[in-house]
């Protein structure tokens, strides 16, 4: 039975009437207006709470830089104590998705080395102090207790007698341990050359970016130090299983695994080289070791390693060409390493027949230094110059045929008793890379001092090496 309609009926069937005829009327406007306010009801529907939409502050563009993974900042402290000196590296990483990449490297240096305090551990130690303030400064205070720090001591140490560098390793250790810094196990000890040589190599490598082609792509190097020389350069994997074992290292950098030839010649630094020249000089006749190696006036006694060597001109001027000869018999060049004569580089050494061929060689250490005091680099900024072997031969010729007043004139950047031993020096740089490493008296060689990385001049020297490799590990 139907209801009877009421007054309220009759009143909402009215108002539902005139609704559907003005909704017919502008249902084309309604249409129009509905579409974005349905789009934004979505939105707000259906985006979480977290969306980028919900914004409580500004990011700064270093912010923005590192959204997803944290990048990490870490820093490296490494002393370099060499034979003539120490230095502090303190490195600045940032660590990204598995990506180490230098930041920085806060570097300082100090003379004399730490080999200069043979008989006072107490006070080798204390030489230091300038260094780790360095090191306070650089690394900030809550970093500190998680930072890394070492010393490795090169070719200085290596030589002094009896126990006398173990006494000053744990004078510096006992140093080392008072810092807020984290001491690594083993941190303080001498550096083998064959280390030395394979993380500078490493270096070199990492910050030319010449880890990440191949084997060929990868530059060799040789560093001159005070008391050793070093030569380094990767082998192809064949080359490296049939070397002797002994002269292969692994390397880790760039993601891959280097099989790396390096040898260290201790006692060929260019400070041992020195006295090396003077004895090759001597006989029962010649015992004030008058040489041919020294200018003029070159009057003196040279002390290295405990040991003093008197030394003197032999006539009116020195004699590169004669030099020459008494550095070949200084480097044992012909000396028998086991092998094929042509497999041997000097003092016994093996090197291979060519294995290094095609690579461009890089140099470093003291051969820049004679060539930036003389003129060899030609640009006071320069942090790269090429050269070649027979522009140190034609220079040392040059100096030779001056006096010792006369070469401190004409290159006041040569320091000291340093006029004295020129013509030696840069006779020795040329022997080193021909009669010792066989190289092309005319082949390219790279002088380098430091590298352009990362928009900032970094130095080309082990200590790098050494971190990137155990972080790359």
């Amino acid at each position: 039975m139907k209801r009877p309609e009421n007054v309220g009926d009759m009143i909402w069937r009215s108002v539902d009437k005139k609704l559907l005829y003005g909704l017919s009327r502008y249902r084309g406007v309604l249409l129009v207006v509905s579409v974005p306010v349905l789009l934004i009801l979505a939105v707000i529907t259906l985006v979480p709470r977290s969306s980028p939409l919900h914004v409580d502050r500004v990011h700064t563009l270093k912010e923005l830089r590192h959204v997803g993974p944290d990048a990490a900042t870490k820093y490296a402290i490494v002393f370099d104590a060499g034979s003539t000196g120490s230095r502090i590296h303190v490195f600045k990483f940032e660590q990204l998705e598995g990506q180490l990449k230098l930041i920085s490297d806060t570097f300082e240096q100090l003379k004399p080395g730490l080999s200069s305090y043979a008989d006072d551990p107490a006070k080798a130690a204390a030489s230091l102090q300038p260094l780790i303030d360095t090191a306070l400064k650089t690394v900030p205070a809550g970093l500190q207790a998680s930072t890394p720090i070492s010393l490795k001591a090169t070719a200085g140490l290596r030589l002094l007698p009896g126990d006398k560098a173990e006494r000053i390793l744990q004078a510096v250790e006992a140093l080392l341990k008072k810092q807020p810094f984290k001491l690594a196990p083993g941190g303080v000890s001498i550096m083998d050359g064959k280390d030395e040589g394979a993380f500078a190599w490493l270096t070199l490598n990492y910050l030319l970016g010449r880890l990440s082609g191949s084997v060929s792509n990868t530059v060799a190097a040789i560093d001159m130090g005070g008391g050793s020389i070093q030569e380094a350069f990767a082998l192809e994997e064949a080359d490296a299983k049939a070397a002797p074992k002994d002269y292969v290292t692994q390397l880790h950098g760039g993601g891959k695994v280097f099989n790396v030839y390096v040898h260290s010649y201790l006692g060929y630094g260019l400070m041992a080289g020195r006295a090396k020249l003077i004895e090759a000089s001597q006989s029962g006749s010649n015992g004030a070791g008058a040489s041919e190696c020294f200018s003029s006036g070159a009057v003196g006694k040279y002390s290295y390693a405990g040991k003093d060597y008197p030394f003197a001109p032999r006539g009116d001027k020195g004699d590169a060409g004669k030099c020459s000869v008494l550095g070949g018999t200084a480097l044992k060049a012909e000396e028998k390493c086991g092998a094929e004569q042509i497999q041997c580089s000097f003092n016994g050494a093996w090197r291979g027949n060519g294995l290094s061929k095609g690579r461009q060689y890089y140099v470093s250490s003291y051969f820049w230094d004679r060539a930036s005091e003389t003129g060899i680099i030609k640009d006071a900024d320069a942090i790269m110059w090429p050269t070649s072997p027979k522009e140190f031969k034609a220079k040392a010729a040059e100096v030779c045929g001056l006096s010792a007043d006369g070469v401190a004139k004409a290159y006041p950047k040569v320091q000291g008793d340093s006029a004295k031993f020129l013509c030696l020096d840069l006779t020795y740089c040329d022997v080193m890379l021909t009669k010792g490493f066989n190289l092309d008296p005319s082949s390219s060689v790279t002088l380098v001092k430091q590298v352009l990385y990362n928009g900032q001049h970094i130095e080309a020297a082990w200590p790098l090496g050494a971190a990137v490799n155990d972080l790359s590990a």
